[in-house]
């Protein structure tokens, strides 16, 4: 058996031994009902944790108001078991879903406007949300107003006249809703949808440039929390059978928060550990309150010392392995056919030799009265490396944000394949087929190098979210195709090797070289590199004007290159462009570059030759 297979049958066999061994206990009476509902608000726990780690961990983003989500879903849940006149078993699940939509639909509306701003603003509107929604429900009547609702059914009593028995379906109930939950939240981090929304945590600038619409998946994952929180607020209120706003107030969304922090930003594993921790602790230290306070500082000194990125950091016990495993058994038992690798989409771009592949008319924009780019005109043909080149501040990286959506231009017209992309978003030009790179390195440092390319890949893909937290044939086909791909592209780079290093911690050699591959990932038909031999040394250098030959050989890609190093620049360049204070002062081959007198005196300076002869005649 080898360490896969054993990884797959441990998972599998811990989730339900862990099951068995706390049903049995309940049912024998071992664990009373006083501490069956600990473990029940454990799992509710665990579950809004680890939703709020979907937005603030995986995505990035701060939110403060996660406890808002809960309380809706709380409260649709009971009010539709107390109104439904059907057996709780079947009401239930009604409005658990019911109530989680209830949520999602709310974090939908919230997160259109929110999501568009990033950092304290967002923290500050979710907050303000959840104290809203806290509010709305203390003056609404059919909630109870500020008494609340009570005689809520509650699950320890609803299945069965045994309440031992009752409380070890309920406890059931609660358990595979929380390992079906976490479950899917692991299964979409590893689809090509969780990728995504992890790169926008790492660098949603260079997200975006990869052809991932960075709000759409800022929304879909604040939707998908909300959901879940949602679902754990209607189990919530079962739990207790008594409910009022004051439950879900700033304090209870700061709790979820410090657990999120304790566990680890991104680690879904570090929620489960850091539930059990802060539920079961108050428990522990129930007779010590002299010593409670004094032993949670203590607790809290020693991660702030040995573990400030949380107990597991952005590491993860993985449960894709059980799930594929599951998926194996029951392709054997249900004799589902193998369906076959797909590989990813290959977009076909209209060339013709007559015309450039991309031109640029009397391109500019205006930062207020500063005129950082004017009267642009630059073409590439088919298969040709372009050169631009200018002192530090002439307007050369404006040009390349300026051709990938970063900046909307004040005047004039970019054309692609015969096309005007004006007003086109990044990911939308990078679907259209310009990819970048940029001069300082935007990886996603904590992901693999291979998952950096995969990421790339996100725009040729086509399966859905719900593909990717079900496994389906779907989904496997197609992250089979990306997979196989993105190790070619990386043997390419002779990076193979690298496959499963963590991209922040490669030399920068290898950095740059993973960021051009991750360009290529998305099949472009231009790639524009910024500075790419910025901090090599010669024979990096060296190697990387070779790359370049051979990115344009074998990719069939026009290139255009800013770059300081003349020796690369004249040694690959066809043609290139000069632009001084936002304006293009020459074009030509890189002879009529070396020899052009405008150039000499606003860049290249006087060749060593004639330095010298002017010496000797001083």
């Amino acid at each position: 058996m080898n360490k896969k297979t054993k990884s797959i049958a441990l998972n599998i066999l811990g989730i339900l031994v862990l099951y068995a061994a706390l049903s049995t206990l309940i049912g024998s009476g071992a664990i009373n009902n006083y501490l069956s509902n600990i473990l029940i608000t454990i799992c509710i726990t665990i579950i809004m944790t680890a939703s709020l780690n979907v937005t603030t961990g995986l995505l990035g983003q701060l939110a403060l108001g996660h406890a808002g989500f809960m309380a809706i879903g709380a409260y649709v849940s009971a009010l539709l078991t107390k109104s439904l006149s059907i057996s709780f078993g079947l009401s239930l699940p009604l409005s658990l879903m019911l109530g989680g939509l209830a949520a999602a639909m709310c974090g939908l509306l919230i997160g259109i406007p929110a999501l568009r701003l990033e950092g304290d603003y967002l923290a500050i509107i979710t907050l303000g949300f959840g104290e809203i929604i806290r509010v709305i429900i203390e003056n609404l009547s059919i909630t109870g107003g500020a008494r609340g609702l009570t005689r809520i059914t509650r699950l320890s009593r609803a299945f069965s006249q045994d309440r031992t028995l009752s409380m070890v379906i309920a406890f059931t109930l609660v358990f595979f809703i929380t390992v079906l939950i976490i479950s899917s939240i692991f299964t979409l981090g590893r689809s090509r949808h969780g990728r995504a929304i992890i790169s926008i945590r790492e660098n949603a600038i260079a997200a975006e440039a990869t052809g991932i619409p960075t709000t759409r998946y800022k929304l879909l994952a604040f939707v998908f929390a909300a959901f879940y929180a949602g679902i754990a607020g209607g189990l919530f209120a079962h739990q207790i059978s008594i409910i009022d706003a004051k439950m879900f107030g700033f304090n209870k969304s700061i709790e979820y928060l410090v657990m999120v922090v304790l566990g680890g930003m991104g680690s879904i594993t570090g929620s489960v550990v850091a539930s059990i921790v802060l539920v079961a602790l108050p428990e522990v230290l129930r007779g010590m309150e002299e010593y409670r306070l004094l032993i949670y500082s203590f607790l809290l000194i020693l991660m702030m010392l040995f573990r400030p990125s949380g107990l597991l950091g952005t590491r993860e016990f993985s449960m894709l392995a059980a799930w594929e495993a599951m998926e194996r058994f029951c392709s054997r038992v249900f004799k589902r056919k193998d369906t076959p690798t797909r590989m990813p989409f290959q977009p076909r771009y209209d060339i013709w030799e007559d015309k450039p592949v991309l031109e640029t008319r009397d391109l500019g924009i205006d930062f207020g009265g500063l005129k950082a780019a004017e009267d642009i005109n630059i073409h590439l043909s088919d298969n040709e490396i372009v050169g631009m080149i200018g002192p530090n501040g002439a307007g050369k990286t404006t040009v390349f944000n300026l051709l990938t959506g970063v900046y909307a231009p004040t005047r004039g017209e970019i054309m692609l394949l015969g096309k005007s992309i004006h007003g086109r978003a990044p990911h939308q030009i990078t679907h259209d087929g310009i990819a970048r790179t940029f001069q300082n390195i935007r990886l996603f440092n904590s992901m693999s190098a291979l998952d950096n390319v995969k990421v790339a890949f996100h725009s040729r893909m086509r399966y859905s979210p719900l593909s990717g937290i079900l496994r389906n044939a779907s989904c496997l086909s197609e992250e089979r195709g990306i997979d196989i791909r993105a190790r070619e592209l990386l043997r390419v780079f002779q990076m193979e090797s690298d496959a499963d290093t963590i991209a922040g911690s490669l030399p920068y050699g290898r950095q740059r070289k993973l960021e051009i591959c991750r360009a290529l990932a998305s099949n472009p038909k231009v790639l524009l590199l910024d500075e790419p031999a910025a901090g090599m040394n010669p024979s990096e250098t060296a190697e990387l004007m070779q790359t370049i030959k051979l990115i344009r050989d074998r990719f069939s890609v026009a290139i255009l290159l800013i770059e300081h190093d003349m020796r690369l620049v004249m040694g690959i360049c066809e043609r290139i462009y000069v632009l001084n204070y936002g304006r293009i002062i020459a074009h030509g081959s890189p002879e009529e570059i070396r020899s052009n007198p405008e150039v000499i005196a606003a860049y290249l300076g006087q060749p060593q030759s004639v330095q010298e002869a002017a010496h000797a005649e001083s």
